[in-house]
């Protein structure tokens, strides 16, 4: 190991000449920008300012903020701005964490408070570690929707307006306050009576002239619900489940309402006001909104008066929780009204329980709003929602879409290829009508359409809306016929989650390190040689399964991000990261390797595909697949070709496929479908 200086950086600019020394050591090479941070403090300068007078751009700020590295260009304009030298303004150290160098040096930079303690989670000591995968709860990252924003040139407006705000220390209902006032202004009706009457409900709020000089784009759908929603941290959205609706899900949903004969539009749960911007009511005064989001109700206020700006009204939008309903200290007549239309995109992912709603059992809060707004509606009325794609097959929501079948009246579900920006799951809106026909509903997917019975609905054990046609379901029918076990009694765990993977993992193996794999390496039967290694430490670590299931002599780990089923034998005791689970199957009659097969095999991915669809391969959803009883000879003719697949013969992967599939007694016809629809293939 070679413990000398090297030489790394040598940059001549106007005002200095400064040689940067690097110091080799035992790990990963780590930056950290804190030098400059305290430099720009010294200097009364903000990030912005820097960032204009260097000439980089948002994006090359960004990445410094979050300890990238970046190109040398940009420290060299950095530094020529600043007139210092490149060791004023980054740290890069090779087998030692930013952490612990700072927490030796901490009161010569005069590091924050918050920043250590960043540091210190990161290399926590606490025993308490969870079995539970870790989640986006706690993130303090900020996620641009890009799904929400109607002309990407006004990226580096949203963010310039963030920088602007966070260096100024301006509250954030200020900022929206006063961008607000700015499109007021630029529509010309800020000194209309009903504006001004709207902005007195305001009057505590603190005016930020800088931000109302702002020159504001009008070409976007909702301006101020895109700067919203790009200052909440990502930990903030995934609590309260906040993800706006993007224009054209909000179109695509309400285009087909009528408002000639007075109806009325209700959203429980508004945000900014997407669906009441995209619906063709005349008149104002047919639409309403609520929202537990003080700031959102703003900006929705806003976009009202910005849309029916030749209109003198008050928007009908308050600032109420739905799910309290007309309780003692929400008396407000929103709750006495019946509706014609309810449409709305409600918190996915936020939890609570409410007693009063006793059709609903699990604590999943779109469920909530659900049944709460189905009351609210007229006897003809059509109800609306967008809900996470996991309501359709999920054991956990069974009885929200027992409450759509049985009393709601399903009438259709529109399935969408796309994703809010920092969700992994896709959406689908279902719309229900107490008028509705009970028999059949429809399914929209692009430009297809199609009729499922609803009787096949209730056909299943968890009444999953699984969308098949009737091939489908044939073969689904027909597998599950066969099936007796499942996974339900196997042995589950995740993979590591380090909480520092720049820091925790080297491409190069040093003393005392083993190699770790990821999702990555995981193919169909084997492992990719790992590219990482690992000081196998679990007190460092942030989240640990058991020991003894990490060191089986045998377990099968899957991808956990995957569009199907990718499942890997390992037999050498081998460490996983979280993008990895494990699985230590336990069916009678059949070896982990012949499960392995299954698992792999183009009928189990077909099974998976037409009944979840999820883009998580989830516990819940494995535990669902039927496996056959087989006799001894069968388990021992799959593990032997099992085998032969690990040594190398990935030809007799064809021959587990046909051993499969006549375990289940398909006809050629329909192992022709399967084939078609999960390899592209007829034989």
């Amino acid at each position: 190991m070679n413990t000398g200086y090297n030489i790394a950086i040598c940059y001549e600019a106007r005002y200095t000449i400064c040689v940067v020394i690097f110091r080799w050591g035992v790990g990963r090479m780590t930056y950290s920008y804190n030098r400059l941070w305290k430099l720009l403090i010294d200097k009364r300068m903000t990030k912005t300012e820097m960032r204009k007078a260097a000439g980089i751009s948002t994006n090359i700020l960004a990445k410094m903020g979050k300890d990238e590295p970046v190109a040398m260009d940009s420290l060299a304009k950095i530094a020529t701005a600043l007139k210092c030298g490149l060791d004023d303004i980054v740290d890069v150290f090779v087998g030692e964490s930013s952490y612990n160098k700072y927490n030796k040096e901490v009161e010569n930079y005069g590091i924050s408070d918050a920043t250590i303690r960043n540091w210190e989670k990161l290399d926590t000591q606490s025993a308490g570690r969870l079995t539970a995968r870790a989640n986006k709860r706690k993130s303090k990252k900020r996620v641009l929707p890009l799904e929400y924003i109607s002309n990407k040139n006004n990226i580096a407006l949203v963010q310039d307006i963030l920088d602007y705000v966070d260096e100024n220390n301006i509250d954030i209902m200020s900022a929206i306050f006063s961008l607000g006032i700015s499109l007021l202004k630029k529509a010309d009706i800020y000194k209309k009576e009903h504006v001004i009457s709207v902005l007195r409900e305001y009057a505590d709020i603190t005016v930020v002239e800088e931000l109302v000089a702002s020159n504001l784009p009008t070409d976007e759908f909702d301006i101020l619900g895109l700067i919203y929603q790009s200052y909440l941290q990502e930990g903030k959205k995934n609590i309260i489940g906040s993800y706006y609706t993007p224009q054209k899900i909000a179109y695509n949903m309400t285009k087909d309402f009528e408002f000639s004969n007075g109806e009325l539009f209700f959203d429980p749960c508004c945000g900014s006001g997407a669906f009441l911007l995209t619906v063709t009511a005349n008149e104002p005064s047919q639409l309403y909104g609520i929202d537990n989001d003080k700031i959102a109700v703003l900006i929705s206020k806003i976009n009202m008066l910005l849309k029916y700006r030749n209109n003198e009204f008050i928007p009908q939008i308050y600032y109420l929780d739905f799910l309290m309903g007309y309780s003692v200290i929400q008396q407000h007549t929103v709750f006495e009204k019946d509706f014609d239309y309810i449409v709305t995109n409600p918190p996915w992912g936020a939890m609570g329980e409410y007693n009063d709603v006793c059709a609903i059992t699990s604590k999943e809060t779109f469920s909530y709003f659900f049944v709460k707004a189905f009351e609210q509606l007229k006897k003809d009325g059509t109800i609306r929602f967008l809900f996470p794609e996991a309501i359709l097959n999920v054991k956990g929501h069974k009885n929200i879409r027992k409450f759509m079948l049985d009393r709601a009246g399903l009438v259709s579900i529109t399935t969408y290829d796309d994703r809010f920006s920092g969700v992994t799951t896709k959406y689908v809106d279902i719309e229900c009508g107490k008028g509705a026909n009970k028999s059949t509903f429809t399914v929209y997917a692009g430009d297809n359409k199609r009729t499922v019975k609803i009787k096949t609905v209730y056909e299943t054990e968890n009444l999953i809306f699984n969308l098949l046609s009737d091939d489908d379901l044939s073969i689904v029918r027909t597998i599950k016929g066969r099936g007796k076990y499942s996974l339900k009694n196997s042995i589950w765990a995740l993979g590591i989650v380090t909480g520092n993977n720049k820091g925790k993992l080297s491409p190069e193996c040093y003393d005392g390190m083993e190699k770790i794999y990821t999702g990555k390496e995981i193919q169909p039967y084997i492992l990719r040689p790992a590219k990482n290694y690992i000081l196998y430490d679990r007190t460092s670590l942030q989240q640990v399964a058991k020991e003894e299931i990490y060191r089986a002599p045998e377990k099968l780990v899957y991808k956990f991000i995957s569009s199907k089923l990718v499942f890997a034998y390992d037999n050498s005791a081998s460490l996983f990261l979280n993008s990895a689970n494990i699985l230590i199957p336990d069916i009678p009659s059949m070896s982990a390797k012949t499960v392995m097969a299954f698992l792999n095999s183009s009928l189990f991915q077909f099974m998976y595909i037409r009944l979840f669809g999820e883009v998580k391969i989830l516990k819940g959803n494995l535990i669902e697949l039927p496996f056959p009883e087989i006799s001894v000879a069968d388990n021992e003719k799959i593990t032997l070709l099992v085998d032969e697949v690990l040594d190398g013969k990935s030809t007799k992967q064809e021959d587990i496929e046909d051993y499969i599939f006549s375990l289940y007694g398909l006809t050629d016809g329909q192992i022709t479908y399967v084939r078609r629809m999960i390899n592209g293939k007829a034989d």
